[in-house]
């Protein structure tokens, strides 16, 4: 058993929907060992997230200021979010559709509180049966250009990286050249309920993990 990462008590492990993960009995908190994860989804949802994460920064739980590179908060002295399985902190949050959840940008482990539980039930109900092309897209301006260093950029010859566009010389770890495709949103295959392990259609044998599965599917499975 693993301390909580955010408040440090003693979780308990639990498995339900294909999908392992220990829990906190005290502040409601669930942590999902990156190793299972990657089982669950596949090597590159694990290795998409943990490009995701590297360089974000964490939010302290107490006052909600931005940790970055501190183990505990500047501001209020709470400890930083804490990776349970490698000790890294601050866990950086990554946002998908709306989301906010911790991420190990090492081993990628994911944590979430009971407010961003929350936030992923309400996520898995509104866009499960909608279409939805998450493909990285680029939101292009009357005036286009590097977004690190200003200068004049034509797409065709840029990197997009979370929705904006980049110069080779700026362009960050992951990003991906430009195409017309990632300037415009179009319904995909991505529109149907994935058939993944946790999740069997008409029935929730664990709403969490199956809303996780999915989010993650949704977003980082291409």
């Amino acid at each position: 058993m693993s301390a909580c990462p955010f408040c440090q008590t003693t979780m308990r492990s639990t498995f339900l929907g294909g999908l392992p993960r220990e829990e906190c009995g005290d502040c409601g908190a669930v942590w999902f060992e990156g190793e299972a994860l990657s089982k669950v989804m596949g090597g590159s949802v694990s290795d998409a997230l943990v490009r995701r994460a590297k360089g974000h920064p964490g939010i302290c739980k107490g006052c909600k200021a931005k940790l970055q590179y501190v183990p505990s908060c500047p501001d209020c002295g709470a400890q930083a979010p804490t990776c349970p399985s490698c000790g890294h902190a601050p866990l950086p949050v990554v946002e998908a559709l709306g989301v906010a959840v911790e991420v190990c940008s090492d081993c990628a482990g994911v944590a979430l509180d009971p407010g961003e539980l929350q936030q992923l039930q309400r996520a898995a109900e509104t866009y499960r049966n909608e279409p939805l092309d998450v493909r990285p897209k680029v939101r292009l301006g009357v005036v286009q250009a590097c977004t690190e260093c200003k200068r004049g950029l034509k797409p065709k010859y840029g990197f997009v990286w979370e929705e904006r566009l980049y110069c080779g010389s700026c362009a960050p770890d992951g990003s991906v050249p430009f195409s017309e495709e990632l300037a415009k949103a179009t319904p995909s295959e991505a529109s149907s309920v994935p058939q993944t392990p946790g999740y069997k259609a008409g029935i929730r044998e664990d709403a969490t993990g199956s809303a996780l599965t999915w989010l993650f599917s949704r977003v980082f499975g291409r």
